[in-house]
């Protein structure tokens, strides 16, 4: 059975490069190419089937709008058109995606992504295992110290791929109250970007690790 895959990308020149690319494999068929720069409800993919949806960073933030309220999760792969470790975190924890291209993949390694996310796998390109890694290791590499209640919020609403904005909105505080607390964290965890904490509150999601 062929693999079904959606092509979803902020730019159609774009798309129509990633088609040519697949084309030419036998397992996978393109039913669908999206306009963009348009919002697409759920519902409407929901009725095409779609195995995988491939797409960027800014399709997948700005064409589905319902996707959060949606009972049908589609499948998203990710191509990382350079859009920071931050950004792609935050995606894989709050939209669904299944995995992570980068982009100087080859063709090879598109259409075998392809086809694992298609039966449920879960695909993270090599180098970005390797910026994920590097930032627990960084963190294992400080010194941890206690934390206040607050800052133990902030950090696992950090871990959900929260930005400051929606930490306040949360939390029923104002940014600069957040970006304060996220300045003592980063002093007491001996941190310096916000990928590092990132990975510190996935490290540590258990309950009462914080």
């Amino acid at each position: 059975m062929k693999t079904r895959l959606i092509l979803a990308f902020s730019n159609m020149i774009f798309s129509e490069g990633i088609e040519a690319l697949v084309r030419g494999d036998k397992d996978i068929s393109i039913i669908r190419t999206l306009k963009s720069g348009q919002e697409y409800p759920v519902s409407t993919l929901e009725s095409s089937k779609p195995d995988v949806i491939l797409t960027d960073l800014q399709t997948l933030y700005n064409s589905f709008p319902d996707l959060d309220k949606s009972a049908w999760r589609p499948r998203f792969l990710l191509v990382d058109t350079c859009c920071g470790m931050e950004n792609l975190v935050s995606a894989l924890l709050k939209k669904n995606v299944s995995g992570v291209l980068m982009p100087d993949a080859d063709v090879q390694m598109l259409r075998k992504a392809v086809k694992a996310v298609a039966r449920e796998e879960v695909w993270v390109d090599k180098q970005t295992i390797k910026n994920l890694l590097f930032g627990v290791n960084a963190v294992n590499r400080s010194k941890t110290a206690a934390l206040a209640d607050r800052e133990k919020e902030i950090v696992a609403l950090i871990g959900e791929g929260l930005r400051n904005k929606e930490i306040a909105q949360r939390l029923h505080i104002s940014e600069p109250t957040v970006k304060t607390h996220l300045n003592r964290i980063f002093q007491k965890l001996n941190l310096k970007a916000r990928t590092e904490l990132m990975s510190y509150a996935l490290k540590n999601a258990a309950p009462n690790r914080l």
